[in-house]
């Protein structure tokens, strides 16, 4: 059975549950990690964060200036340590989300009925494909748009 819960109440679920050891599976929604995840179908499981991110962990948090929940993977770090974050179907970076923010890390996913791990080795690969497909558009797009203007 499937429900809608506020945002608020999700994340007191989830709390709960990873605080308890648990690990928390949810069916994420929109498509900013595609095509890793399809915001329909696939499911994610998340464990509670017990130290800093590394860099191309997919990470759930809470954006400051919203209040907007957020699975976006971290993509490096900002001068003053703070983590930068993308999503694998979007090019624009999201900076200076703290350690306070971030509520979980994906530990695994289900795309199209296979589970994953984040450790497998087919995962590992997707990660440095699609990030260098990203710095390939985002130059690509950067010389377009010179050009155009």
């Amino acid at each position: 059975m499937s429900e809608v819960i506020s945002p608020t109440e999700f994340v007191a679920l989830m709390q709960e549950s990873l605080d308890r050891g648990q690990e928390f599976i949810f069916t994420p929604s929109g498509s900013s990690m595609r095509p890793m995840l399809d915001g329909k179908h696939d499911k994610v499981t998340f464990s509670k964060k017990s130290d800093r991110l590394k860099k191309y962990d997919v990470a759930f948090y809470v954006r400051r200036s919203t209040g907007q929940l957020v699975l976006h993977r971290m993509i490096g770090f900002t001068k003053g340590g703070e983590y930068i974050f993308c999503g694998d179907n979007q090019y624009d970076y999201e900076y200076g989300i703290g350690d306070d923010d971030v509520l979980a890390l994906m530990t695994a996913f289900t795309h199209n009925g296979k589970t994953y791990s984040v450790n497998d080795l087919s995962y590992r690969y997707y990660i440095r494909r699609m990030m260098l497909k990203k710095r390939l558009r985002r130059f690509a797009s950067k010389i377009y748009h010179k050009i155009m203007k």
